[in-house]
């Protein structure tokens, strides 16, 4: 499928756009309008029925061959992540130039163990230019005394670690592009038809973000057709909708995309014992008292000026609650918002 520009995902209330999640529950308060997650309308008018013919490798080498194309320099957030390795890989197999690759730490190194013992190892041996983001105490403290500035583009998150403050792209020039490895489809079977669909909080979209696996439909859909696939071929129906959730299926759901044949990736531990994640978790026990305090008050602070009823669990610490897309069918031609597909409640 050409492509003339970059895709663009916003949310959406009252008629009104927005890449700032809180802006969008503001509005949402003010007005009693639901929140939409918009993606664009080229998924909706793609054929999803049909799975594409070249192997997700071939696309995702077009891909990286239109990108350097189309940029005069392009830069990989890499994580050390399968998502942004399979990224690499496929820019290193392929011979093709990436120019820095973007590495962002928490600035606690308990936290930053899969950085520290796989990211920067393997980016060194590469030979590409390496900047490392890192907030430091200083900026921990001055953040979390000023509660509702809104640092970044996308406004999702609100756990202890500020790395993705280090992940703003928005002053990006428009010869230049920043890679980043997101996000692995999702599906869900219902009545034996397989939908797929995406969540504003994976995508955390932003201006001038280009998300290697979305940008071109054709291989988020490949990717959705080997997954549904080998969900057929070797799991349960019990199991079909617990598949891409993050729990003990993550090594299948990887394997399922392309993302590797062997793990040697950490496992992503979600909601860790009260904390968004185990990473969360080590950051918070590490940190300065004072500093967990102010994040803890900046929390607070949050619910009482927003609600508790988008932040899930009621606490902005675990992130806030997921705007569903539409849902497209890969069975049939068929699409679905979440209350079509679901009148009782997601899964429900």
């Amino acid at each position: 499928m050409p492509r003339n520009q970059e895709v663009s995902w916003t949310l959406g209330c009252n008629n009104k756009n927005f890449h700032s999640k809180l802006e969008a529950i503001k509005e949402h308060n003010l007005s009693k309008q639901a929140i939409t997650f918009d993606i664009p309308d080229e998924y909706y008018n793609y054929d999803c029925v049909e799975e594409p013919k070249e192997s997700l490798q071939e696309l995702c080498v077009k891909e990286a061959k239109h990108i350097r194309e189309k940029y005069d320099k392009v830069n990989l957030f890499y994580s050390g992540g399968c998502d942004s390795h399979y990224i690499l890989q496929t820019f290193l197999d392929s011979n093709i130039k990436l120019d820095k690759m973007i590495i962002v730490k928490s600035g606690f190194d308990k936290a930053d163990f899969e950085i520290d013992q796989f990211a920067l190892p393997f980016a060194k041996k590469t030979n590409i230019p390496i900047e490392v983001r890192c907030p430091d105490m200083n900026y921990y403290k001055k953040i979390y005394e000023n509660k509702f500035v809104s640092r970044t583009q996308h406004d999702q998150w609100f756990h202890f670690r500020l790395n993705n403050d280090f992940e703003n792209v928005k002053d990006t020039p428009d010869n230049e592009v920043n890679l980043f490895g997101k996000d692995k489809p999702k599906l869900i079977n219902v009545q034996n038809n397989w939908y797929t669909y995406f969540l504003d909080v994976d995508v955390t979209p932003q201006p001038k973000q280009y998300n290697f696996y979305l940008e071109n439909p054709t291989i988020h859909f490949k990717q959705c057709h080997m997954l549904m696939r080998n969900i057929i071929q070797h799991k349960s129906h019990e199991q079909y909708n617990t598949i891409t959730f993050f729990d003990e299926h993550q090594d299948f759901w990887n394997k399922s995309i392309g993302r590797y044949e062997v793990c040697n990736f950490p496992m992503k531990l979600l909601q860790h014992e009260g904390y968004y994640n185990n990473k969360d978790q080590l950051a918070v026990a590490q940190a300065p008292l004072e500093i967990v305090k102010l994040w803890r008050e900046r929390n607070k602070a949050l619910v009482e000026q927003y609600g508790d009823a988008w932040f899930n669990r009621g606490d902005p610490s675990l992130g806030t609650v997921g705007v569903f897309s539409k849902f497209m069918c890969l069975t049939k031609k068929d699409t679905k918002n979440v209350d079509q597909l679901f009148p009782n409640g997601f899964l429900s």
